[in-house]
């Protein structure tokens, strides 16, 4: 217990005021128990050199705590105080969707576990062969709606009380938090691309005593995550026909083909106990889990190897795109950059799409293949477009590092950046109010004309070269060997509708001295406008998880090394449109 003797004697001395006398002449304690409290009791009550602790005998007087749903009894005799609280009862994991029956194979679900949001997607296929699309409404139980309804906020904040908080409310919580003290954690997913899953959380970002690594931390909030599909699973679809083992894939980024192999394995055990732990702390994911609770669970699910069968296959972001732009109707054979601005990074990767529709309407092939050394990431995406913008405000409100207040103004900004940099996106203008109360006003078309912007534009357009460069001359050469064909870029991610990533798809290209007609895939695709047109606002956001979550699903040839491609017969009009 990590609590100063003084410190505690102070919280029980204040404790010791609310008490009152009952009726029967007994004392009792009305109201909430804090954590602090609770600290204070049990340094006494267990700590055994202390001589004067003594445990006393309880009476029926239950007491609602915040930290837990579950009540604890306070003792208080008559003419004495209480020295201690229950203790926490053990952890019983909940392995009851292990015993489920198998599940309906004509419905699935897609996880698309984001840096900055989370996505997921319910498709559903009739005897008909007409699929029944339900982007799942996150939002809702992760109380977030204000933000964004189907998309849930990928955070995780550790108090000093040792709760874990997800989602919004870890947002929420942190901004309570003594300025520069625990930390909150937003970047979790790049544990998986970086293999440093087995470290320990540093202490910032944890200020508890437990031991805690990265994969702890990947592995509470995918447990959130499942929990939020699985109770938006109960109010957006008839939940008496999708079982807890509902079958579901979900999106990988794309990594090095080795380190693709080794985090789909890890994935696929992290999204299966993921599923337990939502169940058994169903009641406690969106209102504060105890980090021990959490632990000791952990420490039971990893005692023993078990099969997760619901968990079923990944889908890789970028064919997940293409898998949600295509009717399925028609063949397809075309060239494709996908060009996947998130958060974090900036994934380009070019493939070659080829899907074959028989007579009958019977697809016998579906397939796409990345061109060989064309995949690779920036680091300039989402996050570096917050810091460009905090620095110009900064900056033009004239806050250095020498303003006393610098780090308790930057440290307020931060927390709100992300909605000043939508604000100024989406309505051209940012108002922004810092902590010092100085007010600023950020123009859209001031922001773009910064030096620091347009060299974040630039370095899109030059990866861009540079991964048509790295691919074989033939490529771009079947391209130009046609005038009716392009090359098809696809937008998709968080900033698919920022001006520098539009910028892309206007124009000609030069790549191996040959200069080739670039053109959009269409923002909207016509399948979808067609049946679900309230999609379209959201669309280049859950595009993966809605092409991972069709019966059909493209697959994976591999690395391509040369062309293969043959002439003529090529369609591109139901895969692409001019202009953007």
């Amino acid at each position: 217990m990590s609590m100063d003797v003084t410190k505690a004697r102070v919280i029980l001395g204040n404790l010791r005021e609310r008490i009152e006398i009952g009726d029967d002449g007994k004392f009792r304690l009305s109201g909430v128990i804090t954590q602090s409290e609770l600290n204070a009791l049990e340094l006494f009550a267990f700590d055994s050199s202390s001589k004067e602790s003594s445990l006393v005998e309880a009476a029926s007087v239950p007491v609602t705590s915040t930290e837990s749903p579950e009540s604890n009894v306070i003792a208080f005799p008559s003419g004495g105080f209480a020295d201690s609280v229950e203790t926490r009862d053990p952890v019983e994991l909940d392995l009851t969707t292990l015993l489920l029956p198998d599940v309906d194979s004509n419905y699935r679900v897609c996880m698309d576990f984001g840096t900055a949001m989370s996505k997921a997607t319910f498709v559903k296929d009739d005897a008909s062969g007409f699929e029944h699309v339900q982007v799942l409404r996150l939002g809702i139980p992760g109380d977030q709606e204000q933000i964004d309804e189907v998309m849930l906020v990928s955070s995780v904040f550790i108090d000093a009380e040792g709760l874990i908080w997800f989602g919004q409310r870890a947002v929420e919580q942190a901004q309570l938090a003594p300025e520069g003290r625990n930390l909150r954690m937003d970047n979790i997913k790049r544990a998986l691309s970086e293999g440093v899953l087995g470290e320990p959380v540093p202490s910032a970002f944890n200020p508890t005593s437990e031991d805690l690594t990265n994969e702890d931390v990947v592995l509470a909030y995918l447990a959130f995550f499942t929990w939020a599909v699985n109770q938006s699973l109960k109010q957006d679809v008839d939940a008496t026909h999708v079982s807890r083992n509902f079958a579901r894939r979900f999106a990988m980024p794309c990594f090095p083909r080795a380190n693709a192999k080794i985090v789909e394995s890890k994935l696929k055990i992290l999204l299966g106990e993921a599923q337990i732990l939502s169940d058994t702390f169903e009641h406690e994911m969106n209102s504060g889990l105890h980090l021990k609770d959490f632990l000791s669970a952990c420490e039971q699910l990893r005692s023993q190897s078990r099969n997760y069968d619901f968990i079923k296959c990944s889908v890789t972001e970028p064919l997940g795109v293409a898998g949600s732009l295509l009717s399925w109707n028609s063949s397809q054979d075309s060239l494709a950059l996908v060009v996947d601005i998130g958060a974090g990074t900036s994934d380009f990767s070019l493939y070659r799409l080829n899907v074959v529709v028989d007579e009958d309407g019977e697809i016998t092939n579906a397939t796409a293949g990345e061109v060989d050394k064309t995949a690779r990431g920036i680091t300039e995406a989402g996050n570096h477009l917050d810091k460009l913008l905090l620095g110009h405000i900064l900056k033009k409100a004239g806050v250095s590092s020498s303003d006393p207040r610098f780090k308790v103004i930057t440290h307020d900004l931060e927390r709100s950046i992300r909605d000043y940099k939508e604000s100024l996106f989406n309505g051209g203008v940012a108002a922004v109010t810092l902590k010092n109360g100085e007010s600023v006003e950020v123009t859209l078309e001031e922001f773009l004309s910064l030096d620091t912007v347009g060299a974040f534009e630039q370095s899109l357009r030059t990866t861009l070269i540079e991964t048509l460069e790295s691919s074989h001359p033939d490529w771009i050469q079947w391209v130009r060997a046609n005038a009716s064909r392009y090359l098809t870029v696809v937008l998709t991610g968080g900033g698919a509708m920022l001006p520098m990533a539009r910028k892309l798809t206007e124009g000609f290209v030069t790549a191996h001295g040959i200069s080739i007609p670039v053109i959009a895939a269409k923002p909207f695709p016509e399948w979808l406008s067609k049946d679900y047109p309230d999609l379209e606002d959201h669309y280049s956001r859950i595009a993966v998880s809605l092409g991972g979550a069709r019966q059909n699903t493209i697959s994976s040839m591999g690395v391509l090394r040369s062309t293969g491609i043959g002439i003529g017969g090529y369609k591109l009009d139901r895969f692409q449109s001019r202009g953007s």
